[in-house]
């Protein structure tokens, strides 16, 4: 196990611990590999499977990799499949890099990537039922896979989609992919020039929180989470120029942010965890 590392280890618990589809049903479904994926009966494997190609279809139509003969002499990154089953039955399926096999100074430099204060998203919605602000939510789809790389990355072909006849070939990064160690702060950098061309300014005590003091319009961003707080028609125009700009999931009313419920009633907002807890 010394020499073949967590690969060998995973194998060696495969064998001695097969998993069938009976047992699958009941493991944490992000705990799954793609060796979870081909042990099942034959219908269960093609929707997986089925799942895993429009995602990689989804990443070539974004224009996030190239797939290319690998350089000599780089580094290339690992990747694995991380899959998800939600509440009503839908199955997804992601592809992450494996950022701890980057190399500091080669494949990344700086990764820190600011995020909101919980105290300040707290001090905001006091201010909305203040001044009876209307709060509106936005969840931006694949949100990483905007951010730009300034660095040359190659990442292998994942698991069980090799393509026939290039199986040598890796794939050359032209965007961020989750995983990637600086794939948060990319997307940061992106979505702060964007949102300063719609005459947004962040603040500096808070770099999550950006203001537009002519529409009296604020904007709370946690990574792909947004919230746009002010008056009714100027919100809603400001939302709709900001839509157009991203692939952007329409959350209407904000009734959930940061694992956090949110409820207005009788001019009052109440927030509470319970659902967290």
């Amino acid at each position: 196990m010394r020499e073949g590392g967590v690969e060998f280890l995973d194998q060696l618990l495969a064998k001695a611990v097969p998993l069938d589809s009976e047992t699958l049903d009941t493991v944490n479904v992000q705990e799954w590999t793609f060796r979870d994926i081909i042990k099942m009966p034959k219908a269960a494997q093609q929707e997986w499977k089925q799942v895993c190609c429009e995602k990689l279809d989804s990443l070539h139509r974004q224009k996030v990799f190239e797939l290319v003969n690998p350089p000599k002499g780089c580094k290339v990154i690992k990747n694995r499949w991380v899959f998800d089953l939600k509440s009503d039955g839908c199955k997804k399926a992601r592809l992450i890099a494996k950022g701890f096999s980057q190399v500091e100074g080669i494949n990344y430099d700086t990764i820190f990537s600011p995020v909101v204060w919980f105290e300040t998203v707290r001090l905001m919605i006091a201010l909305a039922a203040l001044k009876n602000w209307h709060i509106t939510g936005l969840d931006i789809k694949t949100a990483f896979l905007y951010g730009e790389l300034n660095k040359e990355l190659y990442m292998g072909q994942p698991e069980g989609f090799k393509v026939k006849g290039q199986e040598g070939k890796v794939f050359h990064l032209k965007h961020a992919i989750y995983g990637l160690k600086q794939a948060a702060l990319a997307w940061w950098k992106v979505l702060n020039k964007s949102i300063g061309e719609l005459g947004f300014t962040c603040l500096r005590s808070d770099s999550g929180i950006f203001v537009n003091k002519d529409q009296s319009i604020i904007v709370i961003i946690y990574v792909d989470n947004i919230l746009f707080l002010g008056t009714d028609k100027k919100l809603l125009n400001t939302k709709k120029q900001f839509m157009k700009r991203w692939e952007c999931r329409d959350l209407g009313d904000a009734q959930k942010f940061l694992c956090m419920h949110i409820r207005r009633k009788d001019g009052k907002i109440y927030l509470d965890q319970s659902a967290y807890l």
